[in-house]
């Protein structure tokens, strides 16, 4: 009984990371329309959840900044490979694509998850999970208003499919950190800190620090940075303790639902029959992944 509860919380840990990705576009839209870049706000991002994570772990646990330098590719893993390479082929596959088909082929990391966990670490490939894959996939597509969308080009359709696999590989790199022992607050802190690292030589920097010019850039830039950075990346990696990479990959795309909703309520956008009927899909295959 006991067991079953603790597996019911890291589900909920996934679920609330979901949600905290879903709410970016009311701290996101304000920085762009302030004349960030999409990698600049990827650096803020990141940089400032590094800091705030570097605090905490300074004041509660300084052990847990020591990483052996043989796991150190788990970490280029998490921040370069996954996080840097998926911002920036979700960002151009944005400008390629339109907005909803750079969403439904993010949402094809579902796929390569259970592929690479099949292969990596042996999870089983059930009939539910290929179910639940196929609903998120499909639910996606009509949350994030497919009918509207623009036409796919093959060079949007490789940056898409990118997005995706990048995407998929933080649950893969992150998976092998936390068998080495590593916490989840280890894994987010070397994850932002080398992403904000990395993307610093393309972000302009003097341009970067001329754009904190208003309380407004600074509220945001934090709320980015904290709300839906530090806390929902600490909730996956520490929902992935206790539940399936493949599982957890799907559990995980209630962010579109969310950004739905906060675009119907804050952005006044329509609620058509699709974005309904793909709330209800992925929110079914979030019910189907807790039962498998």
């Amino acid at each position: 009984m006991l067991q079953n509860i603790k597996s019911k919380i890291n589900y909920i840990y996934v679920l609330g990371a979901g949600a905290s990705w879903g709410i970016i576009s009311l701290f996101l839209k304000p920085l762009l329309d302030s004349g960030f870049t999409q990698i600049q706000t990827v650096a803020v991002r990141c940089l400032i959840a590094a800091a705030v994570l570097g605090v905490i772990m300074l004041v509660s646990d300084r052990k847990a900044f020591k990483i052996a330098l043989k796991d150190l590719w788990c970490f280029f893993g998490t921040g370069i490979v996954s996080m840097m390479f998926f911002s920036i082929s979700y960002f151009y596959s944005m400008t390629y694509n339109g907005v909803c088909i750079a969403v439904i082929l993010l949402y094809t990391s579902p796929v390569f998850v259970m592929i690479f966990s099949k292969i990596l670490f042996k999870e089983k490939i059930t009939v539910l999970k290929i179910t639940a894959i196929v609903l998120t996939v499909i639910g996606c597509a009509f949350a994030s208003g497919a009918g509207s969308a623009q036409s796919l080009t093959p060079l949007g359709f490789v940056l898409g499919i990118c997005s995706g696999l990048g995407y998929a590989l933080y649950s893969i790199f992150s998976r092998f950190a936390l068998n080495r022992g590593y916490s989840s607050m280890t894994i987010s802190f070397y994850t932002f800190l080398i992403c904000g690292v990395a993307c610093l030589p393309f972000a302009n920097v003097i341009e970067f620090s001329r754009l904190f010019n208003n309380g407004k850039s600074i509220f945001c830039a934090l709320g980015i940075g904290i709300i839906c950075c530090v806390l929902p990346y600490m909730l996956y990696t520490k929902g992935l303790q206790q539940v399936e990479n493949s599982k957890a990959s799907v559990i995980v795309a209630v962010e579109p639902v969310v950004a739905s909703v906060i675009g119907i309520a804050v952005y006044h956008e329509n609620l058509t029959v699709l974005k309904l009927l793909g709330i209800i899909l992925v929110l079914s295959a979030v019910f189907i992944c807790s039962k498998d």
